[in-house]
């Protein structure tokens, strides 16, 4: 007897399947669903018809969103209203955190406790970037923002300065790792990624295969693991020359890409 395939998909959000009002590209592809807004500018959209996608991908498969924003943040989006439901797995701070029916995984957390155990505390390591950012120009970078424990995010005018490659040896040296995206500076201790967290929740479902979708640096390990998956043709991780032979190109941008990625996923998730 044939094994039966179990499919997993793990997707990034901001870039991938939503976009702020900045990021939604040229063409707006039929009417618009806003899940977030600050100042009354929308910072996460995404069409209906990706939300109708992504409703029919939860209901066929097990889809999990692997985001890099802090569980208040991901809970901000209103996700499951959205779309018609939530859903039961999630992965924010860039796996530093598994939410399972929209609580904090007990488990999961002594999990990361173990793999921090690793490197500096996170107070140290933010300690060491704040020192570094400390030797900027004030008007050209933000305060260090601490996601959930886990993940250190700062914003800075010039991300791909020469400092960031002492910031990367320091940071190496006591078992963190720095990624960039956009103006975001990120520090994530060395042994966690979404792949981590999406690897765990794949094992509890006993999912036999992993689609995946993502934008940027952070999305990476997640893409390089799944068995194929998608990245947006204006993404950060494709402008840098990025390339997978098992990972495809959308042909739109913005809010078209996110309907492309999310009816990619669905029809791959078909098939058997």
């Amino acid at each position: 007897m044939a094994r039966r395939v179990s499919t997993l998909v793990a997707t990034d959000l901001d870039r991938t399947l939503v976009h702020s009002a900045r990021a939604a590209g040229p063409d707006v592809p039929g009417d618009v669903l806003c899940l977030e807004r600050r100042r009354g500018v929308p910072t996460a959209m995404l069409t209906r018809r990706t939300a109708a996608t992504l409703a029919e991908l939860a209901r066929s498969t097990t889809w999990v969103p692997a985001t890099t924003r802090s569980v208040a943040e991901f809970r901000r989006l209103g996700l499951g209203p959205g779309i018609g439901g939530t859903p039961r797995y999630a992965v924010c701070a860039s796996g530093g955190v598994l939410l399972v029916d929209g609580a904090p995984d007990p488990a999961w957390e002594a999990r990361v406790r173990d793999l921090l155990a690793d490197g500096a505390p996170v107070a140290e390591a933010a300690d060491l970037v704040t020192r570094h950012l400390a030797r900027l120009d004030p008007a050209t970078r933000g305060p260090v923002r601490d996601a959930d424990g886990v993940l250190l995010v700062a914003r800075v005018a010039d991300p791909a300065a020469d400092w960031l490659d002492q910031l990367a040896a320091d940071c190496d040296a006591c078992g963190w790792r720095v990624a960039t995206h956009g103006a975001k500076v990120h520090l994530l201790p060395a042994r966690l990624d979404k792949s981590v967290a999406v690897a765990e929740v794949r094992e509890r479902v006993a999912a036999t295969r992993l689609l995946a979708a993502g934008d940027s640096p952070l999305d990476a390990d997640l893409l390089l693991a799944s068995d194929a998956g998608i990245q947006p043709a204006d993404g950060a991780l494709h402008a840098a020359g990025w390339r997978a032979a098992h990972v495809a190109v959308t042909r739109g941008v913005g809010l078209a890409a996110g309907e492309e990625i999310a009816a990619w996923l669905l029809a791959r998730a078909a098939q058997m």
